[in-house]
């Protein structure tokens, strides 16, 4: 079987950076994986919102 992936889109490259930050910073602590995912993927789109439409790729 062989494995098929699509590229991550900017949003989700953005979403995984800032969980790895999220999940660092959280090291030693409880947190709630879902609710980590789900903060990661606020903030990327917040900073593409932050960032405009005339940034460059």
């Amino acid at each position: 079987m062989a494995d098929k992936t699509e590229p991550l889109s900017r949003r989700d490259q953005l979403a995984a950076s800032i969980m790895q930050g999220v999940i660092t910073a959280s090291a030693g602590k409880q947190v709630n994986s879902h609710d980590m995912a789900q903060a990661a993927v606020k903030h990327a789109d917040a900073l593409i919102k932050a960032l405009g439409t005339n940034n460059h790729p």
